[in-house]
């Protein structure tokens, strides 16, 4: 459902309500509207979930409700642009974090994170905006053993991210989606990216990487691309604005 302008959007609210509990995808696009989002309660056969609003959305006030209810099929998860309070998150992803096979949120908090390696073991894909600290990446991967991709940030740390993910991501990760600070030089990333690859290609099993990243490319860095693709530790590669 879309909703960006402010208009009344009471009717339509009171129609979902009446809406069959069988329903498995619900996407909310609210944007600057003010919507109770405890009609979602009644749903607990979701397994898709996207609710987006524009941060600091009054609308997830009514969160404090759905915190407490268990979608025991809930695969999906998804907060485009404002979110939760953490700590209503947090509650929501204890209850509902198991199924979890993809998370995306526009936040790197420090205990959401920790809330994403201790209860969503089974977590696939996890999209996030901001940098998260070393020690929180590290945990997620330990935590996720199922993880398969991920989108994070990183700045002047970059090195280090790289080798946290080569050494602790779980066995079948093979994509990886890393924004850079505005401010970092594409020149540093070359050596940082054969080191990469080499450790890369160490890693027993080892799965050939989707690579993605927003800098932009040199010489140096696709002589290293063509390398690992023709070693096979790079699948793909892609840059992204």
């Amino acid at each position: 459902m879309y909703g960006y302008f402010r208009e009344d959007l009471t009717n339509i609210i009171q129609s979902l309500t009446k809406l069959p509990n069988t329903l498995i995808k619900y996407e909310l696009h609210g944007g600057l509207h003010y919507i109770p989002l405890s009609f979602i309660a009644r749903y607990t056969n979701l397994r898709k979930l996207v609710l987006s609003f524009n941060n600091n959305s009054i609308s997830f006030n009514y969160f404090e409700k759905l915190q407490y209810i268990t979608f025991t099929q809930l695969e999906i998860l998804k907060f485009p642009f404002g979110y939760p309070k953490v700590e209503l998150l947090t509650k929501f992803l204890e209850n509902n974090g198991k199924n979890l096979k993809e998370f995306h949120i526009c936040c790197s908090d420090s205990s959401l994170c920790l809330a994403v390696a201790k209860f969503c073991p089974n977590l696939k894909k996890f999209f996030s905006t901001g940098y998260i600290e070393l020690g929180l990446l590290k945990k997620i991967f330990i935590g996720c053993q199922y993880l398969e991709s991920i989108n994070i940030w990183c700045n002047d740390n970059c090195k280090d991210v790289w080798d946290i993910i080569a050494n602790y991501s779980p066995g079948n990760f093979f994509k990886l989606t890393l924004y850079y600070a505005t401010n970092t030089k594409s020149e540093i990333l070359s050596g940082e990216l054969e080191k990469f690859c080499i450790n890369w290609k160490k890693r027993t099993p080892q799965k050939s990487l989707s690579l993605s990243y927003n800098l932009k490319t040199t010489n140096e860095i696709m002589k290293v691309i063509d390398k690992h693709k023709k070693l096979g530790t790079v699948k793909e590669f892609e840059i992204i604005c």
